[in-house]
């Protein structure tokens, strides 16, 4: 590693931060919307196949490659082909594609985790909460308005910025391990309260009844995987920087799993809590995002102390999303500290002020859009690069013997073939279903 690299103090540290990366608003409100559109159970068992089959190899490899050189993509990349005794000029470009992606999505997460603190704060103050109306409330929040490019989203960036200010251990670790266990916690809480409501019960069924229709067609299947990939931060960058964070005494293959188990865990408390509730209120389950930021805030709004559980729910969601965005933030931190000798707080600076320009300049105009440019097209061809540049152009033995490190027992060298021919194959298909659908 580089010199101006700190690490995680443990294995768990490591855990919480990429599980901080990967929950995040694709665990709140898009699984629940996408187990709604696609027939409940019928979506949660390829996605729980998925998850367990492809998602922690996939994991293991971006966290590996990045332990491995001790670096981001861009480096990674590069040094990946240098073991091949080949120039790494290609691995290079490759590593800054999955770094300018990085950068969309962190500008355009900003905007939304904006949102979301506006949200939070109203829900406390009042306004949220007691509005007639939550979709014109919605639309005035998210509209582009001087107040909301000029103190809102820089006040979203900054504290981005601080959290992350102190390192590694200090900051990133620190701000996980209160985060992480704090959203699981009150997404419970909010899910057992919903227990309760009348017509809840449908919810439930509806959420675990198959619907074989479903299961048997490629869309769900597809829509399942490239939830996983969304939802654990799988895009050829964030895993990489964490893992060149990470000690070489630390279990990669242990890691993964708790990281799973957590983002999992988050995303079906998340499904028990909004669908029951949508039914419990005749609310449309397929809203999208709507179904966060207008019918979550409907709901709460007939329940008692719907105020107060208001602001546990959209505490819940900016801690989710918070912990993604810093996530995306020092994946390009770690960029200008490793490459261009940068000064950790310059990179801060200079990262924050771009983010916060650039939602300006060219997120909102349709933001959505880039959200399924980024989720359909450009994260799963990261996410194949990096399974590429491990499993096919890394010798095997320096896969192994990186994997082994730290892991009690013996590694077989069948990951390898799951890496290139399992997990690579899948991804091409997907890949080129989301391009011709």
């Amino acid at each position: 590693m580089g010199s101006n690299k700190d690490s995680f103090s443990s294995k768990w540290g490591l855990i919480f931060a990429a599980a901080g990366s990967a929950i995040g608003l694709g665990n709140i409100w898009l699984f629940p919307y996408r187990v709604g559109e696609l027939g409940g159970a019928a979506f949660l068992i390829p996605y729980i196949i998925c998850v367990i089959v492809l998602g922690i190899i996939a994991l293991v490899g971006e966290m590996t490659i990045g332990r491995l050189t001790g670096t981001g993509p861009i480096g990674a990349f590069k040094k990946a082909l240098e073991m091949r005794g080949k120039k790494g000029t290609a691995g290079e470009v490759t590593g800054w594609i999955c770094i300018l992606v990085a950068l969309v999505q962190a500008i355009g997460y900003s905007l939304v985790v904006t949102w979301v603190m506006r949200f939070l704060i109203d829900s406390f103050i009042g306004p949220a909460f007691t509005t007639p109306d939550s979709t014109q409330y919605f639309n005035v929040i998210s509209s582009k308005s001087k107040i909301l490019y000029y103190w809102w989203v820089p006040v979203t960036v900054i504290l981005s910025g601080l959290s992350i200010l102190k390192g590694i251990e200090k900051g990133i670790e620190k701000c996980c391990k209160i985060m992480i266990p704090a959203i699981i916690v009150l997404l419970f809480v909010l899910t057992i309260r919903v227990a309760f409501l009348p017509q809840a019960s449908e919810g439930y069924k509806y959420l675990l009844t198959p619907r074989w229709e479903f299961l048997i067609n490629p869309k769900t299947w597809m829509l399942a995987l490239g939830q996983v990939f969304y939802s654990l931060s799988l895009r050829g960058s964030t895993m990489i920087v964490y893992g060149s964070y990470s000690k070489k005494s630390e279990d990669m293959i242990s890691s993964a799993k708790n990281i799973v188990f957590l983002d999992t865990l988050a995303s079906i408390i998340a499904a028990l809590l909004i669908i029951p509730a949508a039914f419990a209120f005749s609310k449309d389950v397929n809203s999208g995002p709507a179904l966060m930021f207008i019918t979550m805030p409907e709901i709460f709004k007939c329940l008692g102390w719907g105020q107060f559980l208001m602001s546990i729910f959209f505490t819940a969601v900016f801690f989710a999303a918070f912990t993604s965005l810093i996530g995306m933030i020092e994946t390009i931190v770690e960029l200008l500290q490793n490459k261009f000798n940068m000064p950790r707080t310059w990179a801060i600076i200079s990262i924050c002020a771009l983010i916060t320009v650039m939602c300006d300049i060219f997120v909102v105009g349709n933001l959505r859009g880039v959200i399924d440019i980024l989720e359909l097209h450009l994260i799963p061809l990261c996410a194949l690069a990096s399974a590429v540049f491990l499993f096919w152009i890394v010798p095997p033995n320096n896969v192994i013997e990186e994997i082994q490190s730290g892991h009690p027992k013996p590694v077989s060298g069948r990951i390898i073939h799951m890496g290139r021919y399992v997990l690579c194959s899948i991804i091409i298909t997907i890949y080129i279903l989301n391009v011709l659908k």
